[in-house]
């Protein structure tokens, strides 16, 4: 249990079945190893499984990381005043990130992205970088869908051979 969680907040998530087919996981998709770790470290289940001693090391060492990275950006947003811009909205791609003018920082390894997506799918909304709420359930024409948003994040997770050829 130790090691898993040691691999998996390292990014070596563990693909389980899948792993066989490593090499053609990653002919089809970036990194699927680290997508699986974010995917357990987001997952409440994958610490359920742990042994207890190695769940209370792997909550300790979630909310160690969460906490720092809170205060970081609070701390970012008091001492920045109109020129730093923090993110709050989860349903915003700008969401936990600091920006200052056009330029922004992830501080967070890997989880923001599947936050947000987890908070557009749930809420059925997505914010855009101007700050407008757009509704994904409307089925408007021309409007995305919560399929959509799911098609283009997978998109963006593909490997770069595949990527290439996908915009061919």
């Amino acid at each position: 249990s130790f090691a898993r969680w040691v691999n998996t907040a390292t990014g070596r998530g563990d693909l389980g079945k899948l792993g066989r087919g490593v090499d053609e996981l990653n002919l089809t998709f970036f990194s699927p190893r680290f997508n699986k770790a974010r995917l357990d470290t987001l997952n409440p289940a994958f610490y359920a499984k742990l042994a207890p001693e190695a769940r209370a090391q792997a909550v300790k060492d979630i909310l160690k990381f969460l906490s720092v990275g809170t205060g970081v950006l609070a701390l970012t947003k008091l001492s920045g005043g109109d020129k730093v811009d923090v993110g709050l909205d989860p349903r915003s791609s700008d969401f936990g990130k600091i920006k200052i003018g056009n330029q922004r920082w992830d501080i967070w390894g890997g989880l923001q992205q599947w936050t947000v997506l987890f908070s557009r799918l749930l809420t059925g909304k997505t914010v855009t970088s101007k700050g407008k709420e757009v509704d994904l359930t409307s089925g408007d024409f021309g409007s995305s869908s919560r399929l959509e948003t799911l098609g283009r994040f997978t998109r963006g997770k593909l490997s770069p051979g595949l990527s290439f050829i996908t915009d061919l």
